[in-house]
């Protein structure tokens, strides 16, 4: 599917509330057992899981989680790497674990810029993930220079030194037509030498049927984004300019399982006084089930 995606089809009638039609970002929180979506998001979710299911392949919220113990694993590793801020790029509704969760329990020091196009996103990240040195910023990330130029962002974060840049689960929401490979370059361009970049996207390698059957679900069902399965070759072009780190470009699960160690809920899932922000409580498949996406993480070359 790396090819151009035919145009998105239009809904029928405008939806101005962005709640008749299913949005990744709140789909994606039903996956993670989130309470931010609607009955449309709702729908659409159990949709692909039935999807999977019948077709014998990962489930959709088998992987969103497994996704955010990726994303964990990513961000302490490029702590041990001495990298203290970062850049979360389509950060999506606040759930389980986040960035500044995650790096804040080994360096409190961290600052953290999370960036989402969605205006409920960063309402409700500004609400549940405020602090210091943690911000929000609503911008539309095919157009990188709306974050880089933010002096919201360049107060907060120092571009002389490393930044963890992150896109979990957001550029196949791109069509090629958009130039996600450009999006990522800019960003690169933006960090020092020795700053990193950690990325998971969809991947047409091990279950491409299903993969163009969930890219036709999302055009069928006018969701706000296209979900583009690309191939190993289109994914590792992301990493241009980039040195992939070991293991390279595997699935999630290959991806150095052993610094797995997730952020918990001491109060439990089940106490009414229990935070917004649900934390990882769950531990992680022993099988490798996440054939839907590739990740890797590379560090930026020395001029």
């Amino acid at each position: 599917m790396s090819a151009l995606p035919p145009e998105p089809s239009e809904p029928e009638a405008r939806d101005l509330l962005g709640v008749r039609y299913p949005n990744t970002a709140r789909v994606w929180n039903y996956h993670l057992r989130g309470k931010d979506n609607f009955e449309a998001d709702r729908q659409a979710a159990e949709a692909v899981n039935v999807l999977f299911r019948e077709m014998g392949v990962p489930s959709a919220s088998d992987t969103a989680v497994e996704t955010r113990h990726l994303l964990q694993r990513m961000v302490d590793y490029m702590l041990g790497q001495g990298v203290r801020q970062f850049l979360d790029l389509g950060s999506g509704l606040p759930n389980m674990a986040n960035t500044h969760q995650i790096a804040r329990r080994t360096a409190p020091e961290a600052r953290i810029v999370y960036v989402d196009i969605d205006p409920m996103v960063s309402s409700h990240a500004s609400a549940l993930m405020a602090g210091s040195n943690v911000i929000t910023l609503q911008a539309d990330l095919r157009e990188p220079e709306q974050v880089l130029s933010s002096p919201q962002v360049r107060d907060l974060l120092d571009f002389g030194q490393p930044v963890g840049i992150i896109f979990i689960c957001m550029l196949h929401c791109l069509w090629d037509r958009e130039d996600p490979w450009g999006v990522v370059r800019q960003f690169r361009d933006a960090v020092a030498p020795g700053s990193y970049l950690g990325l998971s996207h969809m991947t047409d390698e091990t279950h491409e049927q299903a993969a163009q059957a969930v890219f036709q679900m999302t055009q069928d069902l006018h969701w706000n984004t296209p979900l583009i399965s690309r191939s190993r070759a289109d994914i590792a072009r992301y990493f241009d300019g980039f040195t992939l780190v070991e293991p390279g470009l595997v699935t999630p699960s290959q991806w150095r399982p052993e610094l797995h160690k997730p952020l918990r809920d001491p109060r439990g899932d089940d106490d009414d006084d229990a935070p917004v922000l649900k934390l990882i409580v769950a531990e992680p498949s022993q099988d490798d089930r996440s054939t839907w996406n590739l990740c890797g993480v590379g560090v930026k070359d020395q001029l």
